[in-house]
């Protein structure tokens, strides 16, 4: 332990720090001078070779010492770019691959010739050498020979598709033969025609001269056409026939002709429906002369049902269908005209509803006319004007007549026709007020007449009076009103009654008067029935009815009570 220096007496080494913000950045402020890129550009150049050295080195050691030397020629008087080994052997490479591609496909085509199997077998051979020559490294010869065979092969692609092409046109000639032979009597030399040029294209096409065979089957199929275009004329010419037979209404000879178009083309839809049509052909001419005469007579509905049922019997007749139209379309203008007349006629005679209605006819038959939309609506406006003056007049007539109900009925009409119409609307109220108050004059005279008759004259004549001040002053007095009146003139008048009692009993007139204790006593009473009440004490009440009429004496009416009521 003693041998170990003291920590405290040992100088420790000491770190000096330089405070130099811009320290170290000298070396990456320093200047591009000419010397220093000269230095770079020499030392990048001494960089690329050595480069380029590596890299031919390292080929030469995968391909052979002949890259990029120049060597002489395998063929005398020839020499070869340096690289062109590389390159043929690329290109051989690639027209190998292109020629086994198409080969492989050529062998999945359907062949089915000799001449083109044969020519299979040798490009098939061919390709083999090719192969050789590409073992051999013979890349040049090997490039040439595949791109001949490239070529052999495109043009063998063509023939196989053109043997195609020609035994299609062979089998569509044959078809045709079959589906056209019914032309055969009427086209006999386009028949031969076309079964020479379809043998001896035929026997080309087994020798393998398909272009050849190829214009043969051609040529035969243009002589089938011409044969089709004679068939064709025949049948068209028979269909002309028979439709002119149709039109002239000959069923005989309508029916031989469609016949005679089916017998060369039995598929044909329009000798067909020729047959149908010719079936009632003569039903249907019939028909179609009895609609024109109808027509020419101006009966159009009747010409109208003639043409109709001809086009249910054909309904491919153009004449009937157009006839059906036409009569149809001069129905409707001869009802028209027919409305549109008699709609000014009934105008002239101011018959507004009859206007109207004929007018509405017309625009029946054609709802676009203007000008009958116009007048009908012109038409419709004055009928509207004249019925609220009629309904009007006829008000004021019922008014003057005092008819108050059908005054009042008048001038509610007339506000039916015009809400606004300012002297119905006052006639309204007016006839309204006047059978208001006539309703309440008959009741009060039936009131004062039951009052009457029950002796209230009183309350009869007030009544009376009431009706009487209600009353109209055009409304003159019925018998019944004057008799009334008279009688309750006559019961208006006072009448002098004598009253007798004893002196004790309290007499009184009930509802009219207390007449008190009296022996007798003379009161003026108006005309009714009254009731006479004594009273006294001790004695029984004594009631009596009293009638009063003015006419009639009354007499001495005793009130005093007479009976205890004890007793």
């Amino acid at each position: 332990m003693s041998d170990q220096p003291d920590p405290s007496t040992v100088k420790k080494p000491r770190r000096i720090i330089h405070w130099d913000p811009e320290h170290g950045r000298v070396v990456g402020q320093r200047r591009w001078t000419a010397l220093r890129i000269l230095g770079w550009a020499a030392g990048g150049f001494l960089g690329l070779l050595l480069a380029a050295g590596l890299v031919i080195r390292g080929i030469r050691l995968v391909v052979g010492p002949e890259f990029l030397q120049t060597t002489g020629s395998a063929t005398p008087g020839t020499a070869e770019i340096p690289g062109d080994a590389f390159v043929s052997e690329s290109k051989a490479s690639l027209a190998r691959e292109t020629a086994a591609k198409t080969l492989a496909e050529l062998r999945r085509l359907p062949h089915g010739h000799p001449a083109l199997l044969q020519r299979l077998i040798l490009i098939e051979k061919a390709f083999l050498g090719g192969d050789a020559l590409l073992a051999s490294k013979g890349y040049g010869k090997a490039y040439a020979h595949f791109d001949a065979l490239n070529r052999e092969i495109d043009e063998f692609s063509q023939d196989i598709r053109l043997k195609q092409e020609t035994q299609k046109a062979y089998d569509e000639v044959l078809l045709r033969m079959r589906e056209i032979d019914r032309a055969r009597s009427l086209a006999p030399q386009e028949f031969e025609t076309a079964f020479a040029e379809a043998s001896t294209g035929r026997q080309f096409f087994i020798d393998g001269r398909f272009p050849t065979a190829k214009k043969q089957f051609d040529s035969a199929f243009a002589a089938l056409g011409r044969a089709e275009q004679v068939l064709r004329r025949y049948t068209d010419e028979q269909l002309r026939q028979g439709q002119l037979s149709v039109a002239a209404g000959q069923r005989e000879a309508a029916l031989a002709a469609f016949q005679a178009a089916l017998d060369k083309d039995p598929g044909n839809d329009l000798a067909r429906q020729g047959m149908k049509r010719a079936e009632v052909a003569d039903r249907v001419h019939a028909l179609l002369r009895q609609g024109a005469s109808f027509e020419e007579n101006k009966e159009y509905a009747k010409a109208r049902e003639a043409y109709a049922k001809s086009f249910e019997l054909d309904g491919f007749s153009a004449v009937a269908q157009q006839g059906k139209a036409r009569a149809e379309r001069l129905e409707r203008e001869s009802e028209f005209s027919g409305a549109l007349q008699a709609a000014q006629a009934a105008r002239a005679q101011r018959a507004w509803p009859k206007a109207i209605l004929a007018y509405q006819r017309a625009l029946k038959v054609d709802p676009k006319r203007e000008e009958v939309i116009k007048a009908l609506a012109e038409t419709r406006e004055i009928a509207h004007q004249e019925a609220v003056k009629q309904s009007l007049a006829k008000a004021f007539d019922h008014e003057n007549k005092y008819e108050w109900e059908e005054a009042r009925t008048a001038y509610n009409d007339t506000m039916q026709l015009d809400a606004q119409h300012g002297e119905a609307k006052e006639g309204y109220v007016r006839t309204g007020r006047v059978i208001r108050a006539l309703l309440q004059y008959n009741r009060l005279i039936e009131t004062a007449e039951q009052r009457a008759q029950r002796a209230e004259f009183q309350t009869a004549i007030r009544f009376f009076n009431e009706a009487m001040a209600v009353k109209p002053s055009y409304l003159p007095l019925t018998n019944e009103v004057e008799q009334l009146r008279s009688l309750l003139l006559t019961q208006n008048q006072p009448v002098e009654v004598t009253f007798q009692s004893d002196g004790d009993s309290w007499v009184s007139i009930s509802n009219y008067r207390m007449l008190g204790k009296i022996k007798r006593e003379t009161v003026k009473i108006l005309p009714g029935d009254y009731e006479i009440v004594s009273r006294r004490k001790g004695y029984q009440d004594l009631l009596l009815l009293l009638q009063v009429r003015n006419g009639t004496t009354p007499p001495v009416v005793n009130v005093a009570c007479t009976l205890r009521a004890s007793s």
